[in-house]
């Protein structure tokens, strides 16, 4: 997939811009705050509906504005594809808009797979080092951009546990009895079916991937990466019956909790290295080496999936990795369209960009490549 042009109005700090960047690696240069990041997000906005760091969408209006549009079009083996979001502020008392191919999308899900993207941004280490639903996130973003199936899925899911978290709270208030937990049980049990074997085969794909980029970009033959799937149902070939035993067995749990307390939405990824939890001792190098190599193994998950590579986004990506690691990292990179961010142009010691554009305060120049 090749991303021809890029639009904003009124995004963050931008009034209007147009990017054409070519088929290769272009670097947006800048001081920390110019905007550098906020052209990443608004790719990102477009391919997934939403915001990589925020979920509050006014944040994304440029100060003193009622609204603002992005819109990006892409060159595909198929096709090309047009997509745009629309942002308004909760005084506008519209809701969010999403085109593709100018027409008006009923839903997000309908967004998924017109143009995809894989993004590394600082926030990233949370995959790491925090709690288990950026684990979840993780994987629920790489597999809604491998098929709005599971997009729909996981929503059907939620839906599911959303009702039946309902149900509890009426039982123990005594306005519904428990034997009403059935129906929702059963629904409940296959709606997990599909969330919980994608997930599984995601997680057995990327152990193998991440292990190898790891290597490749630690160049450190001692440091071992490992990925391995973890939940109540993470090692079942027959989900649905195992997981309605387990809902009925924690019945009186779930009563006194009033909450189900199993089920994928518990699911976490267990992160190693040589064997250790990465959670706590990691390095911050070795964090970012192993983001990393979570990020480049989504690269081939989709590429395989869809048949050609998405664009890749590198936010701060260099800053903290050490000279070896930026080479072979950028040496990764090869042939995939690439839009990187840095503070410092020395980072990329080495390297041949295709574009260096400087950003400045919603100003955005070509420089000379050298």
């Amino acid at each position: 997939m090749y991303l021809q042009s890029l639009r904003l109005h009124d995004f963050r700090s931008y009034h209007q811009v147009l990017l054409t960047p070519p088929r290769g690696v272009t670097v947006f240069v800048g001081e920390n705050g110019t905007g550098k990041t906020n052209l990443l997000e608004a790719v990102h906005l477009c391919c997934l509906g939403r915001s990589h760091r925020t979920g509050n969408d006014r944040e994304m209006i440029r100060s003193g504005q009622e609204t603002c549009a992005v819109q990006l079009r892409v060159q595909r083996s198929d096709g090309v594809d047009e997509v745009g979001v629309r942002l308004f502020m909760p005084e506008q008392k519209k809701r969010k808009v999403i085109y593709i191919n100018g027409k008006t999308a009923s839903r997000t899900g309908e967004l998924m797979g017109h143009a995809t993207c894989v993004m590394f941004s600082p926030e990233d280490l949370d995959i790491i080092r925090g709690a288990p639903q950026e684990r979840r996130r993780f994987l629920n973003m790489l597999l809604s951009q491998c098929g709005a199936g599971y997009y729909y899925a996981l929503q059907t899911y939620n839906s599911a546990l959303k009702q039946r978290n309902a149900l509890l709270h009426s039982i123990v208030r005594g306005e519904a009895k428990p034997v009403t937990l059935d129906v929702w049980d059963e629904q409940l049990a296959q709606a997990a079916v599909p969330v919980v074997k994608a997930r599984q085969f995601a997680a057995q794909a990327l152990d193998k991937l991440a292990r190898d980029y790891y290597a490749n970009i630690g160049g450190r033959e001692d440091e071992v990466f490992s990925l391995r799937y973890v939940g109540h149902l993470a090692d079942t070939t027959e989900p649905a019956s195992v997981f309605l035993n387990l809902l009925h067995e924690r019945r009186e749990e779930d009563l006194r909790r009033i909450t189900t307390t199993a089920g994928p939405h518990r699911d976490d990824l267990t992160l190693n290295l040589s064997g250790a939890d990465m959670r706590a001792f990691a390095s911050q190098g070795q964090a970012r080496t192993a983001v990393l190599a979570l990020r480049l193994s989504e690269v081939d998950l989709l590429t395989s999936r869809q048949g050609e590579a998405p664009l890749l986004l590198l936010d701060d990506v260099l800053s903290e990795l050490d000279s070896g690691r930026r080479t072979r990292l950028l040496a990764c990179i090869g042939g995939i369209q690439t839009l990187l961010t840095c503070t410092d142009m020395s980072d990329l010691t080495g390297a041949k960009p295709d574009a260096v554009l400087r950003v400045h305060d919603g100003t955005i120049t070509t420089e000379e490549t050298t």
